[in-house]
């Protein structure tokens, strides 16, 4: 049984603890950053992670966000020298990135930041036919949304968004999930350009980027704060040989048969349930723990990047964010 610290506000940390106690290997011992445990639970709260992983001798710590937003719980994870997991992005500045790295590197924690995207039948069956050669060689990764998402489905990937402390991180937020599940599918990214424009009740980014094996990427994202759009999605794959895409009309189709609605998959067996069963299995080593950052570097990276786009309005190189 792995012993689980949880950081983060309802409604993310209630929906992590609800998977959490459906899996017979893993429990939730502690809940750190908030007055009171999520609702419905009797799980012992703290002030901070040293706290809770000395208290509860907790094997690892789930950041319920994005890892920007709870910087210092994921340094104190590392510092502790356990395995910690959280959304990206996990910072937004190289000094942080550096530090994470060399924390993760020196001790015996790790870290684990993916999108749960990576972990959705949708993209995880477009990932399958570009591995394939279903699309040849890349031309054009697109990608269009208005989000967060903060419903039970298929769309509920960002919970968490609203701690980002500025309409700026919060875009970073959404748009690092594409950016995930794009650099899963096709490679790292060498640069970024990203416009944005805020207003009293909204904000929107357009970001374009360039992979390292030549192809492109946009990704479009609207998030309104007091007025939330409607969720919609556009993602399409372009090559030299066909293409493939999804829109929030096929998500919506798998929760359908026919005229009639079908229930969506049990918590612990959506898309975020199970990114969360990938991080206890590494815990468990059933799957094989990143010994270091590695090759995520890159990938951490980017989301510095995108941000310094944002702030300076000009493409920014992967090499400027780096050492």
């Amino acid at each position: 049984m792995r012993r689980i610290a949880i950081v983060g506000r309802e409604p993310a940390a209630r929906g992590h603890a609800e998977r959490y106690v459906r899996f017979e290997d893993a429990t939730v011992c502690a809940a750190v950053g908030f007055d009171d445990p999520p609702s419905g639970t009797a799980i012992p709260t703290f002030e901070s992670v040293s706290d809770a992983v000395t208290e509860t001798e907790a094997d690892a710590v789930d950041v319920c966000g994005p890892g920007s937003a709870h910087v210092q719980s994921v340094e104190a994870a590392l510092d502790e020298e356990i395995p910690v997991r959280c959304d990206p992005p996990v910072a937004l500045d190289t000094q942080t990135v550096e530090r994470v790295e060399e924390l993760a590197s020196n001790g015996d924690g790790w870290l684990y930041a993916h999108s749960s995207h990576r972990f959705s039948r949708l993209y995880e069956r477009l990932q399958r036919g570009v591995e394939s050669g279903d699309i040849g060689t890349l031309g054009v990764a697109r990608v269009k949304r208005t989000a967060p998402f903060d419903r039970v489905g298929w769309n509920d990937s960002y919970l968490g968004i609203d701690r980002a402390s500025s309409p700026e991180d919060a875009l970073c937020g959404v748009v690092s999930h594409d950016v995930d599940t794009l650099h899963w599918t096709f490679g790292p990214v060498e640069r970024v350009f990203a416009r944005r424009r805020t207003g009293d009740s909204y904000a929107h980014v357009h970001l374009l980027l360039r992979f390292r094996n030549g192809g492109r990427g946009t990704v479009e994202a609207t998030w309104g704060r007091a007025d939330p759009p409607e969720s919609r999605v556009e993602v399409e794959y372009a090559g030299d040989h066909g293409r493939l895409r999804f829109t929030e009309d096929d998500a919506s189709a798998t929760l359908k048969d026919e005229h009639e609605s079908l229930d969506p998959d049990p918590p612990e067996d959506d898309c975020r349930g199970r990114l969360l069963r990938a991080f206890v299995d590494r815990l468990h080593g059933v799957e094989r723990p990143p010994a270091a950052i590695g090759s995520d570097g890159d990938l951490l990276r980017t989301a510095v990047a995108v941000r310094t786009s944002m702030d300076e309005e000009r493409p920014v190189e992967l090499g400027e964010v780096s050492r």
